[in-house]
């Protein structure tokens, strides 16, 4: 028995026999046909499709060879699009190892970080910033140590909007050097009415070490033990 069908996938009108065609879904199965999605699969379902289409084609309306040809660019299209994705991807990996290449010079150098915690070793200076949202007519940082004494202060006068960044010796006020451990900074000012303001404090710490974090992150790990995303550090002291 023969039947006349038109194909959804290809377009193409076809003249079907029974016995044929399952002849043919016997010979494909038997060589290996794929229902995979990748580009090289499609294109081996769609070539046996194709083929058993024209061995099953109505003799009295063959295939239109334009029918044919146009099929055939959009499975070049579709092979295309599959070859361009993977050099995107592979392009952005090369861009993810360059950034994190560039990253890793950062090692020793000092970001600010937002906080109050200074970790001193007894010997290096400590970078410190307080972030002015305006103008002030004086500024003052006061150290103190793990107890909450305050153990220092250091009068920075007027300072504009913006970053005031300054380096903490280990000085305690009498000029002696603190031993090392753990201290914390607060800063305090006055604007031009008169009125106090706080500024947000940051403490510097150099870079120990770089690693990969999710996706294209990359992390920072500082000697004083923080952990900081490089994309979020906005100053560097050194």
């Amino acid at each position: 028995m023969t039947i006349s069908t038109m194909n959804p996938m290809l377009n193409i009108p076809s003249f079907t026999n029974n016995t044929a065609q399952n002849a043919t879904a016997a010979t494909a199965a038997s060589s290996g046909s794929t229902s995979g999605t990748s580009s090289t699969d499609q294109t081996q379902n769609f070539l046996t499709l194709l083929v058993a289409q024209i061995q099953n084609q109505d003799p009295m309306a063959p295939m239109d060879a334009s029918t044919m040809t146009n099929q055939m660019s959009q499975l070049n299209m579709v092979s295309s699009m599959g070859t361009m994705n993977t050099s995107l991807t592979s392009m952005l990996a090369q861009m993810q190892g360059s950034n994190f290449m560039n990253q890793a010079t950062m090692i020793g150098h000092t970001p600010l970080i937002a906080g109050t915690s200074i970790a001193f070793d007894g010997t290096n200076n400590v970078a410190l910033g307080a972030n002015l949202a305006a103008p002030v007519t004086s500024l003052v940082a006061s150290i103190q140590d793990s107890t909450g004494n305050t153990v220092a202060q250091i009068n920075l006068g007027a300072a504009n909007a913006g970053m005031k960044t300054l380096a903490w010796s280990g000085q305690d006020s009498s000029g002696q050097v603190l031993p090392a451990g753990n201290y914390s900074v607060t800063f305090s000012g006055t604007d031009a009415s008169g009125s106090a303001v706080t500024p947000v404090a940051f403490v510097g710490s150099p870079v120990a070490s770089v690693a990969k974090g999710a996706g294209s992150t990359v992390n920072f790990t500082l000697q004083n033990g923080q952990t900081v995303d490089a994309s979020s550090i906005n100053q560097w002291v050194s």
